[in-house]
């Protein structure tokens, strides 16, 4: 599967900015403000329209922000298991997420706690 490299995207679309104003390059996109903002931060993916818009801008060639995702080993798997224990995977999975934000929760709270 093919996935969108947001970080690369968010990079290239400040450098294309640069000198710029925010309003100067949402105008020349057709776009508001706040949703270039929104863009270059990362919290928003851009439409294609806007995509191919600012590609254009910036001569930036579109597959270049797109790579092949690698499939976790544990997928493939998945593919030759019984649905039973499939679903028992998953929900082995789903634990094992949960359980890793609360690490990451308790470990924010020690440091919250030193100051």
């Amino acid at each position: 599967m093919r996935k969108f490299n947001k970080e690369k995207f968010c990079q290239d679309l400040k450098r294309i900015r640069m000198n710029t104003s925010q309003e100067l390059l949402a105008k020349e996109i057709a776009v508001n403000r706040s949703t270039l903002s929104l863009l270059e931060n990362g919290k928003q993916v851009p439409s294609l329209e806007v995509f191919n818009r600012i590609c254009d801008i910036g001569n930036l060639h579109p597959e270049e922000y797109f790579f092949e995702e690698q499939a976790d080993e544990l997928l493939y798997l998945m593919g030759k298991m019984d649905e039973e224990d499939k679903e028992n995977v998953e929900d082995l999975m789903e634990r094992v997420k949960i359980k890793e934000k609360y690490f990451i929760l308790s470990k924010r709270c020690e440091e919250y706690e030193h100051f």
